[in-house]
């Protein structure tokens, strides 16, 4: 059973490196024709005849089959005086075509070599031609996934030399806790269903934060019954409350509204805010609350606020919190109202004391980096023996991976077959500037060669190109400039979609409240401008980020509500559109083609250390998530150099 980065056809490796293929993009491009060998040239012929090959007709072994036909040419024509394979591709070169073969590489399953596999000329027959055989070689030399290993289930599986060892030891101590801090692309998924072939299935508890990853941890395995394995963290949390057939909630009373709740519960005005306002910031209260390992509601539970609170209105906003939790407690229906539903049963099921039920031995957890605290403490407080995966720097909200509290086998596992070199030279400088996290160096695999080319301004992203923004000004910015475009494109789910309306909308109401005054008595504003209660608060917040600033710009132009709607149009297919995403909601995921923002590599200098540490993970997280391509505004080592020069605005504290 191979891992899902795996693939068992063998892809053609042409004798050029990428980085000549880029020089010959070049001004003096054509004049670099006459440095090159006589492969390399072929290769040059055969990337540029892509361009104009039809689209059905594209292949590796076909392109394959021209480029041995060329070099054999070559060969055969070596005697003759008059015609050459540099003459030929000096008279056939054309920056265009080169261009845009190079686009359709990777599709095709061509792969580009290192320099000194070029020179090394294995390739090449003892007479000079083209040896077919090549491919299967040095796919073979170069498979990360080399250690075959039989599961005590009696099922093959091939790791690479990382797993290998982390598997042999685990098994050869089942019965001590583990850790594992895996960089991104490493195949943790394929590692922990390994793991677990050496459990047995009634005994193990399988726990993933999402229905999605759950489904992926599925696929990976193998018998019918492992297939219908584990449990979401908010599934979990509720059979332990309810048991394992719980009697449905009471759905036929209708859920009364946030601002009918706060009248009910007699919320009131807290500084500008109203009604339903004032609640959102009750959520914001309990949501951390839910987070926390603490018992009760404190002060430490209340959000960051611009404009400091005094011992008064702190005191109220917690008496309001108080009041929204015992609501949620007695009509737990609610809950679904929240936005975080399952950290309120994770919470209620740790507050009630629950514990992991004793028939399981082990319990595994996957992308641990998520795991609320609540969930930890049900956990140890059992005897089961608990395995966790994750990568820490996948953690980009800034509120820090939760610690065990049990002594630990920590394993890190840095080697990536997902992420070739060149990601290997991005990644390292980010892992070694940040302040506190892992400094083991992450290495790539060698033939995962994700392509990386920089983008000139106003470039428009190809179809399916999955865009990686910095802030909601960012991703409101990046949808009026695809809508300008006329690039169709879409946000992950129908949830994202609305919320991404409700900001836009929010905004345009806070910058003409003459024309929006009533728009939001019902629903109050978005959540992100809860303190902020006029456009100058809402400047004075945002000035520092530079996708605000051309929002504002496209504002005083006279962007409104209806260029909203227009917007919210323009779908597309969902296999050809482009995907906006906040880069730092990204961690888990992949995708064939990922670029960043330049509000994602922003120039303007972080607030602070802490700020700088939480942009270094989601730089990391969207640079990790390519297994194709990735689009860079400029070279992300160069960009961290100029923040280590320019340092930041403020020191952290007091």
């Amino acid at each position: 059973m191979h891992s899902e980065h795996f693939d068992l056809s063998s892809p053609v490796f042409l004798p050029i490196t990428d980085q000549t293929c880029a020089g010959l993009l070049g001004t003096d491009g054509a004049e670099a024709l006459v440095a090159l060998s006589e492969p390399e040239l072929a290769a040059v012929l055969v990337i540029q005849n892509l361009a104009q090959v039809p689209e059905s007709d594209l292949s590796a072994n076909g392109a394959e089959k021209v480029l041995a036909k060329l070099i054999d040419w070559a060969v055969d024509a070596s005697h003759s005086a008059t015609v050459c394979l540099l003459s030929e591709a000096q008279r056939l070169f054309d920056q265009r075509k080169l261009y845009f073969g190079l686009s359709v590489v990777k599709s095709l399953k061509l792969r580009f070599l290192l320099a000194e596999e070029v020179q090394a000329r294995d390739y090449l027959l003892p007479d000079g031609k083209w040896d077919v055989e090549y491919k299967v070689r040095h796919l073979k030399a170069n498979d990360p996934f080399s250690k075959q290993m039989v599961t005590p289930r009696h099922r093959e599986r091939w790791l690479s030399a990382e797993q290998d060892k982390l598997v042999r030891t685990f098994r050869a101590n089942l019965n001590e806790d583990l850790h594992v801090q895996g960089y991104a692309g490493i195949g943790k998924s394929h590692l922990l269903v390994a793991l677990m072939e050496h459990l047995r299935p009634e005994k193990t508890l399988l726990l993933a934060r999402t229905p999605e990853k759950l489904e992926t941890l599925r696929t990976r395995m193998v018998g019918v019954r492992e297939r219908k394995a584990g449990h979401t963290f908010h599934a979990f949390a509720h059979a332990l409350l309810h048991g394992p057939r719980p009697k449905p909630l009471n759905t036929q009373v209708r859920a009364p509204s946030k601002q009918a709740l706060a009248q009910e519960l007699n919320i009131f005005g807290f500084r500008r805010l109203e009604g339903q306002a004032v609640l959102d910031v009750c959520l914001k209260v309990l949501e951390a609350y839910c987070r926390s390992w603490e018992y009760s509601l404190s002060a430490k539970h209340l959000p960051h606020f611009k404009q400091p609170l005094s011992s008064v209105d702190s005191r109220a906003l917690l008496e309001y919190a108080s009041r929204l939790w015992g609501y949620l407690e007695a009509n737990p229906a609610w809950g679904s109202h929240t936005g975080f539903e399952a950290l309120l049963m994770i919470k209620r099921a740790s507050l009630a004391g629950c514990v992991v039920p004793e028939r399981y031995t082990h319990v595994l957890i996957d992308e641990s980096q998520d795991i609320p605290a609540p969930l930890l403490q049900i956990i140890e407080r059992g005897r089961q023996v608990l395995i966790t995966l994750g990568d820490e720097y996948q953690q980009a909200s800034g509120g820090g991976v939760v610690k065990r509290a049990r002594e630990v086998r920590h394993t890190d596992v840095c080697y990536s077959v997902r992420s070739g070199r060149n990601v290997e030279r991005l990644v390292n400088p980010l892992i070694s500037q940040h302040s506190d996290k892992s400094k083991v160096l992450f290495e790539g695999a060698r033939d995962a060669d994700v392509g990386i080319e920089f983008y000139p301004q106003g470039f428009v992203p190809p179809q399916g190109c999955v865009v990686l923004t910095a802030s909601h000004w960012d991703t409101m910015k990046w949808a009026i400039q695809l809508s300008e475009a006329r690039c169709a494109f879409g946000l992950a789910s129908k949830e994202a979609q609305q919320s991404l309306k409700y900001f836009m909308d929010t905004v345009i109401a806070l910058f003409k409240p003459d024309f929006y005054s009533n728009e939001f008595n019902d629903v109050g504003p978005h959540p992100f401008f809860i303190d902020m209660l006029d456009w100058q608060q809402v400047r004075d917040a945002c000035q520092f980020d530079e996708a605000f600033l051309w929002v504002e710009a496209e504002l005083e132009k006279g962007f409104n509500l209806a260029d909203v709607t227009r917007l919210n149009r323009l779908s597309g297919h969902p296999h050809e559109r482009c995907l906006l995403m906040l880069a730092q909601d990204a961690g888990g995921m992949e995708f064939d083609r990922v670029l960043l923002t330049p509000e994602l590599l922003t120039n303007v200098k972080f607030k602070d250390a802490y700020a700088f540490d939480q942009r270094l993970c989601a730089v990391y997280i969207a640079i990790s998530r390519a297994r194709m391509q990735l689009y860079l505004p400029y070279d992300v080592v160069e960009w961290l150099d100029y923040h280590t020069y320019q340092k930041t605005r403020e020191l952290h504290g007091y």
